[in-house]
């Protein structure tokens, strides 16, 4: 009996030893599922994040509603990924992977609402309608307005008319030109400034055009065609004024490249960090 007793003992130490062995090597395989999690995790992060970039600086609705789509579907992998990721990590109960998942998923989770807000703001394209809207549509009717305030002053002598008709065709084209510097505008005080600015130049044209229409020896129909080109140009004023006032590419640019910015260098650092725990090469060495 005493003679069994070590090669019982030697069964047994190899029989412990295979199935420690085999044990380890599917736990190695399961820290490596993680790790690639966490690899598709980031490439999907950053995919969603040049994709967010291209449709802020998108210049067609198409274009930017379209990059906006591929941003949302590159976070849509990567809450799927997260998914997959915390059932395992959640499985195996790791304090310390447990501790650095919640902290990327609160980083995670701020970014989206960012993303969420930035989106809206990047299709919306406030600034370029009105940017369009100006150059065109604003444009013509502009010209349009001038042309038979050209002809109005060609029609009399009388120097108050003229002088008149003068000041009406500077003011005019001063709010024009205030219109287009509104579009870029950044600051609601100095949007407020030049908001002030058409409006006093609005009414001097308003009291030009009433002058004249008091004249008997003006053609009647070029004041009324002048009347009528310029309340389709004050309706197109307020237009551009709504969409400019809105801001929506100005503000989607600097949310972009400052609050986003920040917002996603705490993402992946802490997507990093949960990366560095999980590691199997370090965890075969610990």
């Amino acid at each position: 009996m005493n003679a069994l007793a070590p090669r019982m003992l030697l069964v047994f130490w190899i029989t412990f030893s295979a199935i420690a062995g085999c044990s380890e090597e599917p736990l190695f395989e399961r820290e490596l599922h993680k790790a690639r999690l966490i690899d598709d995790i980031r490439h999907a992060l950053l995919q969603s994040v040049e994709s967010e970039k291209s449709a802020v600086l998108a210049t067609t609705d198409k274009e930017s509603e379209a990059l906006a789509d591929q941003s949302r579907g590159s976070t849509k992998e990567v809450n799927q990924l997260l998914d997959e990721l915390r059932t395992l990590i959640t499985q195996d109960a790791e304090g310390p992977e447990t501790e650095k998942l919640a902290a990327f998923e609160s980083t995670w989770s701020a970014l989206q609402k960012i993303d969420q807000r930035l989106l809206e703001l990047a299709v919306a394209n406030t600034n370029l309608k009105a940017a369009r809207t100006m150059m065109g549509e604003g444009g013509a009717v502009l010209d349009r307005l001038i042309d038979v305030l050209d002809q109005l002053e060609k029609a009399t002598a009388q120097p108050d008319a003229i002088r008149t008709i003068s000041r009406a065709s500077v003011a005019t084209l001063r709010i024009h030109s205030t219109l287009l510097l509104h579009i870029p505008a950044a600051e609601d005080a100095e949007m407020t400034r030049m908001e002030q600015q058409i409006e006093a130049l609005s009414d001097a044209v308003d009291g030009n055009l009433s002058a004249l229409r008091e004249s008997s020896e003006l053609p009647a129909d070029q004041l009324a065609a002048a009347t009528e080109a310029w309340g389709a140009y004050r309706r197109i004023g307020s237009e551009v004024l709504r969409l400019s006032r809105e801001n929506s590419n100005v503000i989607s640019f600097d949310v972009s490249v400052h609050e986003k910015r920040y917002a996603t260098r705490e993402c992946l650092l802490a997507l990093a960090a949960l990366r560095a725990e999980i590691d199997p090469t370090q965890r075969a060495t610990r």
